[in-house]
């Protein structure tokens, strides 16, 4: 394919304002389209960024001159969307988490087998630089025993979708999928066992969603993995990777740039920043997963090598037994 990629933003979601920071660093694709509920939504981000069109969802979904489509909508209208973009032939990447719960996921996966589409979970974390530096210095500190990471936020608007049951809101989807990804992507195995607690409706507001939880991971060797996750308390979210030999710390391990590396008595800080601005906008880093897309599409695979469709099946099945525990169940379910 010698032509640029050719996207389609099924959605005008707030993320998509930053996504489409990092996509205008990308020379080998175009934006030809964006569509929202609502159209004024969708002209406000064709006006910001210069898109050329806006359509309904069923006019871009029945475009032939559209190759795959971003999904940046509320979690649970991510299944619906991919679904009817895959049955219409255009490859999707989705915004995470792809799914609410493991079956939609299957069910996503069934589809794009079906229709011979690319599918991919946007967790964009694990294409930034430096992610290629810690996998690599992991030996520096010998057997990983011990990875703790904590994201952590503090909102006040009680009318927000984060606190909102009905819209899968609270803090595991949000940003607890965070810890969960970051933790697989260092041991690379299947937790033995998982046990958390979460806050739930704990003032007047009555929230029925998880303001804030905590949860330990045990593995098939006794490592272990910390994780909490609040949208309501805004704490530290940083990374620590603890082995046999030394330790590794990573601050914002969500979108990282820094590796601290400790090996006995020596540290070391390796840098991959991201360029604080580019084209005169803030820029955070979305360009390293959309130019990884993009190269997907061209090499005509259906599945990322680095955001697999198993990678993206653990993490939401590792949700579903945590919210089985906390009897937390979303009305969709």
């Amino acid at each position: 394919m010698n032509r640029k990629i050719r996207w389609g933003l099924l959605g005008a979601g707030k993320i998509l304002d930053r996504w489409m920071k990092g996509a205008r660093q990308i020379d080998d694709m175009e934006i030809v389209a964006v569509a929202s509920r609502t159209r004024e939504n969708a002209a406000k981000m064709a006006e910001k960024f210069q898109i050329p069109e806006v359509l309904t969802y069923e006019e871009m979904l029945v475009r032939k001159d559209i190759d795959i489509v971003y999904i940046p909508v509320p979690h649970t209208a991510h299944m619906e969307l991919a679904m009817k973009a895959m049955e219409a032939g255009k490859s999707v990447l989705v915004e995470k988490p792809a799914g609410i719960n493991a079956q939609q996921w299957e069910k996503m996966t069934e589809c794009a087998k079906k229709n011979q589409v690319f599918l991919m979970e946007a967790v964009w974390t694990r294409f930034f630089p430096i992610m290629k530096e810690i996998e690599a210095h992991l030996k520096d500190i010998g057997d990983v025993r011990v990875v703790s990471t904590n994201f952590s936020f503090r909102n006040d608007e009680m009318d927000s979708r984060l606190m909102d049951l009905s819209r899968a809101g609270g803090s595991l989807l949000d940003v607890g999928v965070y810890d969960l990804h970051f933790t697989k992507m260092i041991l690379k195995k299947e937790p033995v066992l998982l046990s958390g607690v979460a806050s739930m409706d704990t003032d007047e507001h009555h929230l029925q969603v998880d303001e804030q939880a905590a949860w330990i991971a045990q593995y098939d060797k006794g490592e272990l993995g910390l994780m909490c996750s609040a949208v309501r308390t805004d704490m530290i979210d940083t990374a620590y990777i603890y082995g046999t030999k030394g330790h590794m710390v990573i601050p914002q391990f969500w979108k990282p740039w820094q590796l601290q590396l400790t090996v006995g008595d020596k540290t070391e800080v390796i840098e991959k920043p991201v360029p604080q601005k580019i084209a005169g906008m803030e820029e955070e880093g979305y360009q390293f997963e959309i130019a990884h897309v993009n190269q997907c599409i061209r090499d005509g695979v259906k599945e990322s090598p680095v955001m697999t469709w198993e990678e993206t099946a653990s993490i939401l099945k590792q949700c579903d037994r945590l919210r089985k525990q906390w009897n937390l169940k979303y009305p969709q379910e």
